[in-house]
């Protein structure tokens, strides 16, 4: 073991090894989990680099060489795993284990510490060193490994700042096998000598190509460090290393014409490079006319506009992107376009609903055309360099509108009003404003090959063509009346207009009229759409309203209602006819016979009474219908007529779907004419409503 006075000359000779090696590395042992050291904790603890060189060609089927180099430092405190009771840190690993334990390490304890670290790293197998395998095969140290320890100084066990390390060297060897890339495999089981980085250098023009571990790999394809003390799993790293081979690359032009560019209008390229994963290759760009560089760049992208770098219509331009890789070597991708200065021209004519065909002026601005008209535009195209053409019709009829064809085209859309006019999705105060026509905006691009293009633009106006859009509704009173259940005779109905309106006119612009069944409802003067229109009564059975609306351009509509009239609401019962049997007389038995009829669309049923006592109800209900009109039914009662006056004869009605009943009095009397008597019979032939109701017409019974 060198003794303390001989530092200086172990530091001078690793400082020449140092200085002999290109390239850098770092290594080390197992953590233990009684240590007290987390993996965070692990650099601060120990500390160096490791370096493996591969300085000579690497061939296939062949021996390679390489040198290995590691310098580690660790703290007195981390214990050893070369000795027991690993929890005391090395000092007191060292004075009980070894030496005397008298809380001392003296000069003898720390050489025989020396010793057993020489020993334990003094290896031949690369693999088991902590250094490296390649191919799977391990590298070995066959004329073995200078060690060179630094053991702990002699002081107190119980010393905290101190540390100790060693410094080993050796001359590795192995063999490839016949695959073109190599396998270099390094440890990582937890050795103190893998817990700093590892520095790999390799011959010219070689490189890293690949590994699983890229992302504890840093520095150049050729020379690079490898940090195994942040593997997430106790495995070995593999790195796949092999010749440089040129970098990739793949690049495009925007337009993406075919064989022009245009003299005006900038194009822009792009490339991408790609090589192993340590390194960016750089893009440099070349621009050429005829062959003489007139630019040059060195980005991921450029921007070139012919006119601006001197060319003129006809020439050729050349653009060249070249990839450099770290080893120097080279990749291009080239573009050749002709320069094309000549826009297209085009002239075309415009037809409407397929007649008036015109010329179509590039200069007219705004076009006119009713609402609902079928545009069509007839486009035919040229370039001056006979150069394909490719036409495209825009309009902002909707969202990505477009239509396109190439060299000669139709383009046709039908002319609508837009969102900008009333309609039914506003309020009503909103329908009822004045709006403008719908413009719509048309643009026609006409782009050759090389990418030059003229545009032209048109407003197109839709004028108004549509009539107002009548939207009628029923109210009895402030109820609305669905048209398919119908109304009913007596209604006093009224028809509501205020929902209507028109696409451009203000409502106050627009004229109406109202007939019901061919006759005209007068709307009466200073009438407005949002007053309400009685109607007048209408007879059983289908009606017709209709309703004309005429706007300010002549457009109109006439919207027809058809209303079916039912019988009236409800019970609506009369005493059509009251008869006497013949023969009735004062203290006899008398017949009354009775014709009752109900003029409304509720079931009633009817009986006759006197006084209180009643005779039978009828044996069915009856109401009035659509078909057969008001029902009737005869009712018959017996009495004995033993007054000259008979009171509080009646008849008794009830209709329960209605919730009505009354009672219509009917008078009896007996009169004597030439010595004979006559029974008088008073009746009421007029309609019972809900309440009831006395009142008396006499009728005479006929000789």
């Amino acid at each position: 073991m060198p003794s303390r006075s001989g530092s200086k000359a172990i530091a001078a000779l690793v400082s020449v090894i140092l200085l002999s090696m290109p390239n850098s590395a770092w290594s080390f042992e197992e953590l233990p989990q009684d240590s007290g050291y987390s993996s965070e904790q692990a650099p601060s603890v120990i500390q160096g680099s490791s370096f493996l060189n591969f300085s000579e060609p690497i061939s296939e089927n062949s021996i390679i060489n390489a040198s290995w180099f590691a310098e580690i430092t660790v703290l007195e405190s981390y214990g050893t795993g070369l000795l027991g009771n690993r929890s005391l840190g090395l000092l007191g690993q060292i004075d009980s284990e070894i030496g005397d334990s008298d809380g001392w390490v003296d000069s003898d304890e720390a050489s025989a510490f020396a010793e057993i670290v020489a020993s334990a790293r003094n290896w031949t197998d690369g693999q088991l060193g902590g250094c490296c395998s390649v191919d799977y095969s391990p590298m070995e140290a066959n004329e073995g490994v200078l060690v060179i320890v630094t053991p702990p100084e002699e002081g107190p066990v119980n010393r905290t700042n101190g540390s100790w390390g060693w410094v080993e060297m050796a001359n590795l060897s192995g063999e490839t096998d016949h695959r073109t890339m190599r396998l270099v495999d390094l440890p990582r089981v937890g050795a103190m000598v893998e817990e700093v980085p590892m520095r790999v250098g390799l011959p010219d023009g070689w490189e890293v190509k690949y590994s699983p571990m890229f992302e504890i790999i840093g520095g150049d394809p050729n020379g690079f460090t490898v940090n195994r003390s942040m593997a997430p799993v106790a495995f070995d790293i593999r790195i796949t290393i092999g010749q440089n081979g040129p970098p990739t690359i793949s690049a495009s032009r925007f337009p993406n014409t075919e064989i022009y560019s245009t003299l005006d209008i900038s194009s822009s390229f792009s490339a991408a490079c790609s090589d192993n994963p340590l390194e960016t290759p750089s893009i440099n760009w070349s621009v050429s006319r005829e062959g003489l560089e007139v630019a040059a760049y060195e980005s991921h992208w450029i921007e070139v506009t012919p006119s601006e770098l001197g060319f003129s219509h006809g020439e050729t331009m050349t653009v060249k992107a070249t990839c450099y890789d770290f080893h120097g070597a080279t990749t291009d991708w080239t573009d050749s376009t002709i320069v094309d200065g000549i826009a297209p021209v085009w002239q075309g004519t415009i037809s409407v609903d397929g007649a008036n065909e015109r010329v179509l002026d590039p200069d007219e601005g705004v076009i006119e055309v009713l609402a609902g008209s079928l545009l069509e535009f007839e486009i035919n195209s040229s370039d001056g360099s006979t150069l394909p053409i490719f036409l495209e019709m825009f309009t902002n009829l909707s969202e990505g509108w477009r239509q396109f064809g190439n060299t000669i085209q139709t383009f046709q859309f039908t002319a609508i009003q837009g969102a900008g006019v009333n309609g039914a999705d506003m309020s009503i105060s909103d329908r009822h404003k004045a709006r403008n026509p719908t413009e719509i905006l048309v643009a026609l691009v006409v782009t050759d090959d090389a990418g030059n293009s003229v545009m032209d633009e048109w407003t197109v106006r839709v004028m108004d063509s549509n009539p107002p859009t009548v939207i009628p509704r029923l109210f009895l009173e402030s109820t609305e009346v669905e048209l398919d259940d119908g109304a009913h005779e007596g209604d006093n109905l009224s028809l509501d207009l205020s929902h209507s309106y028109d696409d451009l006119d203000a409502i106050v612009d627009v004229t109406w009229s109202v007939w019901v069944n061919d006759d005209e409802v007068q709307l009466g003067e200073g009438w407005s759409v949002s007053d309400p229109i009685p109607l007048p009564p209408m007879p059983m059975g289908p009606n017709e309203i209709r309703v004309n609306a005429t706007d300010s351009k002549g457009n109109g509509l006439s919207e027809t209602v058809q209303l079916m009239v039912l019988p009236m609401r409800g019970a609506q019962i009369s005493v059509l006819e009251a008869s006497l049997s013949q023969g009735s007389g004062p203290d006899g038995l008398a017949t009354l016979s009775v014709v009752v009829q109900n003029d409304g669309s509720s079931n009633a049923f009817a009986r006759v009474c006197l006084s209180d006592v009643c005779g039978r109800w009828t044996e069915q209900s009856f109401s009035a219908t659509l078909e057969a009109g008001p029902a009737q039914e005869t009712i018959e009662f017996q009495f004995e007529a033993d007054e000259a006056n008979i009171e509080e004869l009646y008849l008794h009605w009830d209709s329960a779907s209605a919730g009505t009943y009354g009672h219509i009095p009917i008078e009896v009397s007996i009169e004597e004419e030439g010595g004979s008597q006559t029974l008088l019979v008073g009746l009421i032939v007029i309609t019972a409503m809900a309440s009831m109701g006395y009142y008396l017409t006499k009728v005479k019974k006929p000789e």
